[in-house]
């Protein structure tokens, strides 16, 4: 299975030190979550020992996060270190969720009964199952 990743670094000066932080982030498990930048910027500072309750994390939080290096369905989402979420949403989709969905119609759904709102219905509820995990 292909890995649906994306480096993520962000650069910031705090006491007097510069900072520049670094993670490989897998998508896969933050792609559904309602604020998917703060679960970046969260997954950053864990990868670099920065307190979640600090003044520094604050800091961080308020700089951009550049992205690069995208793999899997997250190449073609980047442009110039700018992630776009809406088509990074609607590749994870096609890529992952789709090809589940359509052996669960074809399994379960007779021919006669299939329709694009079962489909809709389907998608929805697998992400929202995505998104509880």
């Amino acid at each position: 299975m292909l890995t649906n990743t994306v480096v993520v670094n962000i650069d910031f000066d705090y006491q007097g030190q510069h900072y520049a932080l670094k993670d490989v982030i897998n998508i896969d498990y933050i792609i559904y979550r309602e604020n998917f930048y703060h679960s970046v910027y969260l997954s950053i500072a864990r990868a670099n020992n920065i307190d979640l309750y600090s003044y520094q994390l604050e800091i961080m939080m308020d700089q951009t996060i550049v992205f690069s290096n995208e793999k899997g369905c997250v190449q073609g989402c980047v442009s110039q270190g700018i992630l776009d979420l809406a088509l990074l949403k609607e590749a994870y989709q096609k890529v992952e969720c789709l090809p589940t969905i359509e052996r669960i119609i074809q399994q379960y759904i007779p021919k006669l009964e299939r329709s694009d709102n079962i489909t809709k219905a389907l998608v929805e509820a697998y992400i929202l199952g995505k998104s509880a995990s």
